[in-house]
């Protein structure tokens, strides 16, 4: 049910305490709180993000080791927000989200879930439920027995034991009726992980619409066709006014910077963004390799106010680094800021990571701070000038995966009177 399905994961509170704002991350949907009431007064939607649309592109594939950010038609996104802040502009209450992007899952360590090969390739749907999968996987021409045991949703398999591309949307990477095409290659859809739960076509009832191995509508079918794939995560931050309409999405915006000349790494800002282009928090020598899930993944933020200026201070918890944007205006904000305190990405070899490294003796885990550097930045508090014991405003941020807490002066190169 409603309440069982529902995943509260970050709380804003109005400037006079009497509104809280909750986001339902895994269900891309903000509940609205009256705390004089303790009462969820609404759940607002948050929509989709047209992929097809310039600037909302994106890069989806970490198979090709280069940068393609690009528009796709037929793929929107779900912005599925972690962290959350409220915040006041022009008389009116405004909300900053960090859309990160996770997929419901739950029993997804069960084997009894899964199953195992066998007859009648089925896991027990009372165990859990797993919406996320490959495009590649979905489409393929062998249908979806082929994953039995592995990473088949048993409730995808009650569905249908195939799935198609409908050509009329996707025909510009070559699905035509019956077959994908160039559509599930790794350098194009395929590696895209996306939630299967939604964008087959339905009946006006919302039952799924069969289909032949031909591609043809077919009662008897035993496919289901996809004219929208959904992939997870904004890539962005979103501003909402109160009732969680839309004002500013900052696009791919995120991504073009870090595949740009501009963007710098590391503490000395030496190091080419890139070259380590939606890297992961623990990988080294990697580049492109979170393509294919969430890209550089905004998870943390927190909101300042210097003078008269309002500061937006947001995480990219597998990319790394602190991205600081001036959002006096909540339709106009303006980047002016990113540093990235990890300063080791290379040496170990390709695929390896932290870890390896540790295991094989050349890092100590008590030493990964000192020599890495901090890894996977998650949560963030803004101390003004008035509450700093150094007189300068200062921005603290808890780094999961390298088990740091970095401190960080904000030097302000206006007048804040």
């Amino acid at each position: 049910d409603v309440a069982m399905d529902l995943e509260p994961e970050y709380i804003a509170v109005s400037a006079d305490g009497k509104t809280a704002w909750v986001t339902l991350q895994e269900n891309n949907a903000l509940a609205k709180v009256s705390i004089d009431t303790a009462t969820v007064t609404d759940i607002l939607p948050l929509g989709e993000i047209d992929r097809s649309a310039e600037g909302f592109g994106l890069d989806v594939s970490d198979d090709d080791q280069e940068i393609h950010i690009k528009t796709w038609d037929g793929v929107v996104g779900l912005y599925l927000p972690d962290a959350i802040q409220a915040y006041s502009a022009g008389g009116s209450t405004y909300l900053v989200t960090a859309n990160e992007g996770d997929a419901r899952a739950w029993g997804e360590d069960n084997d009894a879930y899964w199953g195992a090969e066998g007859e009648d390739c089925m896991g027990d749907a009372s165990q859990g439920f797993v919406e996320e999968f490959r495009v590649k996987h979905l489409v393929h021409a062998s249908g979806f027995d082929r994953r039995c045991g592995d990473d088949l949703p048993p409730q995808l398999r009650e569905l249908g034991a195939g799935a198609l591309l409908d050509p009329a949307v996707f025909g510009y990477c070559g699905a035509s009726a019956g077959d994908p095409g160039d559509c599930r290659e790794d350098d194009v859809l395929g590696r895209l992980n996306i939630t299967w739960v939604m964008g087959y076509k339905t009946d006006e009832a919302g039952s799924p619409l069969m289909y032949n191995d031909a591609g043809e509508l077919d009662q008897a079918g035993t496919r289901i066709m996809y004219d929208t794939l959904y992939s997870y995560g904004g890539r962005s931050f979103s501003i909402r006014d109160e009732n969680g309409n839309l004002v500013f999405d900052s696009g791919d915006q995120i991504e073009q910077f870090l595949a740009s000349e501009e963007c710098r790494l590391g503490t000395n800002r030496s190091i080419a963004c890139q070259d380590y282009f939606n890297s992961g928090h623990d990988e080294i020598n990697a580049m492109d390799s979170r393509s294919d899930a969430k890209g550089p993944e905004p998870e943390g933020l927190t909101i300042g106010a210097i003078g008269d200026k309002t500061f937006l201070f947001m995480a990219l918890e597998r990319m790394g680094g602190i991205l600081v944007y001036d959002i006096t205006d909540p339709q106009q904000p303006q980047r002016l800021d990113y540093l990235n305190s990890r300063n080791f990405w290379g040496g170990g070899g390709d695929g390896a990571d932290i870890e390896d490294l540790i295991d094989d003796g050349l890092l100590a885990e008590s030493d990964v701070g000192a020599v890495v550097g901090d890894l996977g930045p998650e949560g963030l508090v803004f101390i003004p000038a008035s509450d700093s014991p150094s007189g300068m405003p200062l921005l603290v941020v808890g780094n999961e995966v390298s088990g740091t807490t970095s401190v960080y002066e904000v030097e302000t190169l206006f007048d804040e009177e």
